[in-house]
């Protein structure tokens, strides 16, 4: 849409100077007035064929000689002539005064932010930061832009500044904004830069969210939080559990919802669920050779489709080896993108020996693997590693 804007605006130009130099050369008067003469012999013909004609005929060319008297002759008017030089110079005062008048009212920043913001998934950090300052200036010079202060109210949230968060989600709220998205977030701005203390306003502003919209996850989390250190576990569960609904099941959100849950039922005395045993695999993995791996070393088990050497795993565990031999085991808990190794009745596994933390073959200096491995409750299988 931005790249159409100069497109436009020279075809409005193109526009406005054909009505400047072209519409006056064409719509101009090009016969004398009209004269009594010419009413006359209008006159005349509605006359013809009537048996007075003659009579009111003498009368009418009479009433002409009197108007006549004394009147000089109409005259007709030169041709008008135009300037091609002058009209030149009004074509381009109009097109400088549109100019002028776009910049003044704004709408020349707000396209060239527009372009901005299309561009930056290939912007740089450093430029992205001038972007923000130059929205943050713009939403200042414009604050009924509620597109500019939800934007700053997303970035300020989401980079640890809750409190410019708040300024822009309040504004949206003063303007009349009842979406639950933004009422939450202003509930949970206003919580994380208050020392994480709930004042009436933002409980009021989370709990009108959940009333529109029960799954409303800023606010569930920030209600989550308060419940929890008001030492109302119960109400904390509750919030938490629906918050982790909203979770995969396996991702690292899910999972750090149900570590905060299982607190909160700590503090309640309850007794914790007891984990599930699922089929899956059992690795012992050891270390072959003389030369220990790094202290900084990271493994990676992984379990792919049968036969499988590359591709998204169906599980992973990552673990730091603390001593020789190690055993992992892979089940339904280490499963990814909802995946379940248990549907499976045989796997490929592989372990790989990473030093910079990140899995990938290209990342380590010792992997190996096993292509054919059955799915359930038997035997470890077992895999040595030797550092290069």
């Amino acid at each position: 849409m931005t790249n159409a804007f100069p497109v436009l605006a020279l075809l409005l130009w193109a526009a406005a100077a054909a009505l400047l130099i072209w519409l006056p050369r064409t719509w101009r008067r090009g016969d004398a007035p009209e004269t009594n003469e010419d009413w006359l012999r209008l006159r005349q013909r509605e006359l013809a064929g009537e048996a007075e004609a003659a009579q009111l005929h003498e009368e009418a060319a009479l009433r002409l000689l009197e108007d006549q008297a004394g009147e000089a002759p109409a005259e007709i008017g030169p041709r008008p002539s135009y300037s091609g030089l002058t009209q030149l110079a009004g074509v381009t005062i109009v097109a400088l005064s549109a100019w002028l008048l776009y910049r003044l009212l704004g709408g020349w920043e707000d396209v060239q932010i527009a372009e901005q913001l299309g561009q930056i998934e290939q912007s740089q950090p450093e430029d992205v930061l001038v972007l923000i300052n130059r929205i943050a200036v713009r939403a200042e010079a414009r604050p009924e832009n509620a597109d500019y202060a939800l934007l700053l109210g997303e970035y300020y949230l989401s980079g640890n500044e809750p409190a410019e968060a708040l300024r822009y989600y309040d504004r949206l709220i003063e303007a009349g904004a009842t979406a639950p998205e933004i009422l939450g977030k202003a509930a949970q701005s206003e919580f994380l830069s208050s020392d994480r203390v709930l004042s009436r306003r933002a409980r009021a502003r989370a709990e009108q969210a959940l009333a529109v919209d029960p799954m409303q996850a800023a606010a569930l989390a920030t209600l989550g939080m308060t419940a929890f250190e008001e030492a109302d576990y119960r109400k904390a569960i509750v919030y938490w559990q629906r918050l982790r609904d909203l979770e995969p099941a396996g991702s690292p959100g899910h999972d750090m919802l149900g570590q905060i849950i299982e607190r909160a039922r700590q503090e309640l005395g309850e007794p914790l669920p007891e984990a599930v045993v699922t089929a899956g695999v059992e690795v012992e993995i050891s270390l072959s050779g003389d030369q220990p791996l790094p202290a900084d070393a990271v493994l990676f088990v992984l379990a792919r489709p049968e036969g499988a050497e590359a591709g998204m795993p169906i599980a992973v565990v990552r673990q730091t080896p603390l001593s020789w031999p190690l055993t992992v085991r892979l089940d339904n808990s280490a499963s990814m993108a909802g995946q379940q190794i248990s549907s499976f009745s045989a796997v490929s596994i592989e372990v790989q020996a990473s030093a910079n933390g990140q899995p990938g073959r290209d990342n380590a200096f010792a992997w190996s693997a096993r292509p054919s491995v059955p799915v359930g409750f038997g035997e470890p299988v077992k895999i040595s590693l030797q550092a290069e």
